[in-house]
């Protein structure tokens, strides 16, 4: 039979209530040190699990999270949900899992049933610039944080990397190597990462004295197949470029398979950059040069940020952006070698 509050507390030699808080994480119990080793120790023996059911109904919480992302495939999200989980479950709560498909409706879909089954708060890494969703959830004082893209009101709590500055770093590297044709495989208007890495491409070039060339930037989205057909787009130009910067490190690897196929050699006719530094891009011959940014630090974050909304009952505008840093492989330079400062971290 599973150990009780009661016997714990016999054993621990404290009241049953104690047990109980210490279990749940309570950040208001003030116990002796000696006093709370000796009960996780016994709740590691017993192998006790705290009552979720009859926490929930006393706090009136659910003890349930909501992640819902635009692509379950995309490793960069995978890496967020594991740090959503790492961040909620030592405090109790449970992490529901949604697929957007970059879908608007299927987003709205998503979010009237988590309301309806009254999630405690919801970590938005799928929406849109101009969000009618994420004016809803604040309409509705449901907890949320935006994750990797945000609405651009400025009014939500948000997690993410700076988009313009990781955009600049990628386009000046290849400037650097002498790359003067540099084509640029673009995100969607409607999304902020497409328009800040847009915008932080045509900033490098104009700080360089180039002149951007319109036919050279072409949108591909966020998948390899869309990577892969503006990639073959650029190629077919008579004067095609000699570098490539993708918008993330899927559109990259689109691209990265089509110049091997035609029998271009990376990075002698065409040098390849991607954005996010997924494990992908350190598998791929030669490995893809990238942006990294910390995408499971970014789910750790944002599920703070969201478990103290929950718990103070108040939502600060608060914003987390971490530095991106680019991570130098082969698809730019023959032979490089990987070298990468830790991720440094900006609050605002």
């Amino acid at each position: 039979m599973p150990v009780t509050l009661k016997q714990l507390a016999v054993r621990a030699r404290v009241h049953p209530s104690t047990i109980s808080r210490v279990a749940n994480n309570d950040p208001s119990l003030r116990i002796a040190p000696t006093t709370r080793q000796r009960i996780e120790t016994l709740l590691r023996e017993t192998e006790y699990r705290p009552n979720g059911v009859a926490r929930g109904l006393k706090l009136q919480q659910t003890l349930a999270l909501a992640v819902v992302i635009p692509d379950v495939t995309n490793p960069l999200f995978a890496a967020l949900f594991r740090g959503v989980e790492d961040g909620a479950s030592p405090r109790g709560y449970n992490v529901v899992l949604c697929n957007t498909d970059g879908s608007p409706d299927r987003q709205r879909s998503h979010l009237a049933s988590l309301a309806a089954r009254r999630v405690d708060g919801v970590i938005l890494a799928s929406t849109f610039l101009r969000d009618p969703s994420v004016r809803w959830l604040r309409q509705q004082r449901i907890p949320h944080v935006l994750v990797n893209r945000f609405s651009d009101d400025g009014l939500d709590p948000f997690v993410g990397s700076d988009d313009v500055m990781g955009a600049k770093v990628a386009t000046q590297h290849l400037y650097g190597l002498g790359h003067r044709r540099i084509a640029h495989l673009a995100g969607q208007p409607t999304v902020s990462t497409g328009v800040l890495r847009r915008r932080g491409y045509l900033a490098a070039l104009a700080e360089a004295g180039v002149k951007a060339d319109p036919e050279l930037v072409v949108e591909s989205g966020y998948v390899e197949d869309g990577g892969a057909r503006g990639t073959e787009r650029l190629l077919s130009m008579r004067d095609r470029p000699t570098a490539i910067f993708a918008v993330n490190d899927m559109a990259a690897v689109g691209a990265h398979s089509v110049a091997r196929r035609l029998g271009l050699r990376i990075p002698d006719d065409l040098a390849v950059v991607g954005y996010n530094d997924i494990p992908l891009a350190g598998r791929v011959i030669p490995g893809l040069t990238t942006v990294h940014v910390p995408a499971h630090e970014f789910g750790i974050m944002a599920t703070r940020l969201l478990l103290d909304q929950i718990e103070s009952g108040q939502r600060p505008a608060r914003q987390v952006v971490f530095q991106p840093e680019l991570v130098v492989r082969g698809s730019t330079v023959v032979g490089a070698d990987v070298e990468r400062a830790p991720a440094a971290l900006m609050q605002e």
